[in-house]
């Protein structure tokens, strides 16, 4: 049968209890559970949960009848993808690049012992959480046949990991370039010196910008970053936007046009965090065009709204665009990864916007952030 087809049903609870009840029957399996530091749990053909250790109960101060029996692992785990009108964990089309649903499948198919990593987006309330998870999946037969799953939070160790990486990476490379501007600059008339000496200038601003960028996401990911708001005037923001890039060494050769229609021209945020999301969305369509080429830099309204936007003329393939606000996942390389998942952080849990993207072929591509008009009391 295939996974789509599995999953598009779910056995009742009648049947979940008697599955518990054979798994519970067998001795020493309590026991073996409770052991383990993992969170486990057994799951049935229809990737539903059956039993589960005392694990992923404690941490998440769940009762086992009322919030797990039944329930898929992506649904415990609050997973965004998870609320769907297809069937819930495992079926939408976004699940088809899941690193669970992925183990689930191997795991059924080959009869042996599957070990994936899951990213998983996860919303509580207006926050969004990034896990990244470790899923271990080994079929095992009683009366019927069982999934017996494992899951290590492994979210903490990742993030440092990739942050500390994406960070030095780039520090370094904005250094390099500035060291040779400097190299150069004692050999140059003084007209060529004066520009170079902007660019010099240029290159400091970005290394201290990336400094508080590493500094921002921290505190983002710990709930400790604060947001101030204030009156912005919006063609002064995307002025600045504009300059910061002008240097960039994304930009070379590239240009930026920057419109604004908003009738009232100022708008109510924070503008570190506003800007920050914004250059990771500049940055971004810079990288996605060749030189010779432009994007747009646009702010409009919208009703109760205001939609500040970058397009570009390049095409995310669909399987791209379906894993793009996750953290670390980038068709960029090792070193990249926390931009599109940045701006969803601050942009929604931190601004209270929304932040979406559309790509076509015939269009191109357009990241966006709405932002709610609000006025200060």
């Amino acid at each position: 049968m295939s996974s789509v087809n599995r999953l598009a049903s779910r056995e009742p609870l009648e049947e979940i209890l008697k599955s518990r009840a054979e798994i519970s029957g067998i001795e020493y399996i309590k026991d073996i559970l409770a052991s383990m530091s993992s969170i486990v749990c057994i799951l049935n053909k229809q990737n539903q949960i059956v039993f589960s250790n005392d694990v992923l109960l404690q941490k998440y101060n769940f009762d086992l009848e009322k919030n797990i029996l039944g329930v898929r692992p992506g649904e415990v785990f609050k997973c965004v993808n998870a609320n769907n009108e297809t069937g819930g964990c495992g079926t939408s089309e976004r699940c088809e690049y899941c690193g669970a649903r992925t183990a689930f499948e191997e795991a059924w198919s080959k009869m042996e012992k599957v070990i994936h990593e899951c990213k998983i987006t996860s919303r509580k309330g207006d926050e969004i959480y990034q896990l990244d998870l470790e899923v271990s999946a080994t079929p095992v037969t009683f009366e019927s046949e069982y999934l017996i799953v494992a899951i290590n939070d492994i979210t903490e160790q990742n993030r440092k990991i990739l942050l500390e990486r994406i960070f030095f990476h780039d520090i370094l490379n904005i250094a390099g370039s500035l060291q040779g501007v400097i190299d150069l600059v004692p050999n140059l008339c003084e007209e060529e010196q004066e520009t170079y000496l902007e660019v010099a200038g240029s290159l400091t601003e970005q290394i201290i910008d990336e400094i508080k960028a590493q500094q921002q996401m921290i505190k983002a990911e710990s709930g400790e970053l604060q947001v101030h708001l204030r009156i912005l005037n919006i063609d002064k923001v995307l002025k600045k936007l504009g300059d910061h890039i002008r240097f960039h060494n994304v930009s070379h050769e590239k240009e930026i046009k920057i419109l604004n229609h908003t009738e009232s021209k100022v708008i109510c945020s924070d503008e570190t965090l506003l800007t920050r999301v914004l250059l990771n969305m500049v940055k971004n369509a810079m990288e996605a065009v060749r030189q010779g080429e432009e994007i747009v830099l646009e702010a409009t309204d919208l009703a109760d709204r205001v939609r500040f936007s970058v397009h570009n003329n390049t095409y995310i393939p669909r399987e791209i665009q379906l894993q793009i606000f996750q953290r670390s996942y980038s068709t960029k390389g090792n070193n990249r990864g926390v931009g599109t998942y940045s701006m969803k952080l601050l942009g929604e849990s931190y601004l209270k916007g929304c932040v979406d993207f559309t790509s076509t072929e015939e269009a191109g591509t357009t990241f966006f952030i709405d932002l709610p008009k609000i006025t200060l009391d």
